[in-house]
């Protein structure tokens, strides 16, 4: 009977470590983080709003209208949940062709939810600035960034730091959590290619 016990009690501590490291260790994800997951990241040529358009309560007030830069054109009604990752600057530039980038979580063709963020200042047409890595899910595809956003990770992905080396990319992430780095995403993959820490 002892020995039942303890063999339970080792494997809910073991579940409880697996939990709380994610899929390898790390920085832990509070578990209060909402993970939302990124499908979709599209340059915006343009955007039309409905009149009153707005978001309230963490939703759309009215419907918009995105033109990607993929050729693409979508429509998010009103009522769609927005998340500014807790990013305080969210893109409110519509008049201005390609300022916006979108990240968009889709079923289909409708979305369950999005964020419109400024696109780079240098080279915006072709990759985004993200805030840093604190864990990476699905066996190391996905990268989850500070602000819960879940994105697919190129393989490999580069790591940047000077003359700091890193072994692996879970090791970057542990010496360089949180704000101590920034992720960039290739507009064309919609993947994490490069991690660079801040000094």
């Amino acid at each position: 009977m002892k020995l039942r016990f303890v063999a339970a009690a080792a494997v809910v501590v073991a579940l409880l470590a697996v939990v709380t490291r994610g899929d390898g260790g790390g920085v832990p994800v509070p578990s209060s983080a909402v993970l939302r997951p990124v499908d979709l990241v599209a340059l915006v040529e343009s955007v039309n709003v409905d009149s009153g358009w707005s978001v309230s309560s963490g939703r759309t007030t009215a419907a918009m209208r995105l033109a990607l830069d993929d050729l693409r054109t979508l429509s998010i009604p009103v009522g769609t949940l927005v998340d500014d990752g807790g990013e305080p600057a969210g893109c409110t530039t519509f008049d201005v062709p390609r300022s916006c980038v979108l990240l968009a979580d889709m079923l289909g063709d409708a979305v369950v939810w999005f964020a419109l963020v400024p696109a780079d200042q240098t080279r915006g047409g072709e990759r985004l600035t993200l805030p840093g890595l604190v864990d990476m899910r699905d066996n190391g595809n996905d990268g989850v960034l500070r602000n819960g956003w879940v994105l697919p990770l190129a393989t490999p992905v580069r790591r940047e730091c000077g003359d700091v080396d890193t072994a692996h990319l879970r090791d970057f992430i542990t010496r360089f959590p949180h704000a101590a780095s920034r992720t960039v995403v290739d507009l064309v993959s919609d993947r994490v290619v490069r991690v660079e820490c801040v000094k």
